[in-house]
C-alpha cells in the first residue's frame, strides 16, 4: 500500500496482489479495508469530519483510493465517510517509448498505453476515458 498526501487529498494504491482476499461487493470486506486505511493515515496526520472517498477499481492493476478531508469537525476525532465506487476503470501509463507498448495514444504532447503491468512509469487513472476518445491512437 503506498499513501501520498497533497493538502486533504490522500492517495492511495493498493496493488493486486495485496488485495486477493477483497471482494469488494462484500460489505464487511470492504469496511474492514476501509477501517485499516483510515487507521494508518490517522495515525500520522490528522484527519477527522467529513471524507469523500473515491474508489477506482482495475483488474490488472488493483485499486487507487482517493479520501478528501473535505470538512473538520471542531474538536472531533470521528469520521464521516461518503464512499463512490469506479468500477472496470481504464488505467493507463504515461509512457516514453512508444516501441514497448502493445497499444499507444498520443494526447497533448504525450503518450499513453493501457495498463497491463507494473513499470516505472506514471499510473493515470482519471482521464483515461478522455484519451482514448479524443486522442491519436498511434499503436
Amino acid at each position: 500500500m503506498i499513501i501520498n498526501r497533497d493538502g486533504d487529498l490522500f492517495v492511495i494504491k493498493i496493488f493486486k496482489n495485496n488485495i486477493k482476499n477483497i471482494d469488494i461487493f462484500d460489505i464487511d470486506d470492504v469496511s474492514s479495508l476501509f477501517k485499516d486505511i483510515l487507521f494508518k493515515i490517522k495515525k500520522k496526520y490528522d484527519i477527522s469530519g467529513l471524507c469523500e472517498i473515491e474508489v477506482f477499481v482495475n483488474d490488472k492493476f488493483g485499486i487507487i483510493i482517493e479520501i478528501n478531508n473535505i470538512y473538520k469537525y471542531a474538536d472531533d476525532e470521528d469520521i464521516d465517510i461518503k464512499i463512490k465506487f469506479h468500477l472496470d476503470c481504464i488505467f493507463m501509463n504515461e509512457i516514453y517509448n512508444i516501441d514497448e507498448a502493445s497499444e499507444c495514444y498520443l494526447y497533448k504532447d504525450k503518450y499513453y498505453s493501457i495498463y497491463s503491468k507494473l513499470v516505472d512509469s506514471t499510473v493515470i487513472y482519471h482521464e483515461c476515458n478522455k484519451i482514448i476518445k479524443e486522442g491519436i491512437r498511434v499503436k
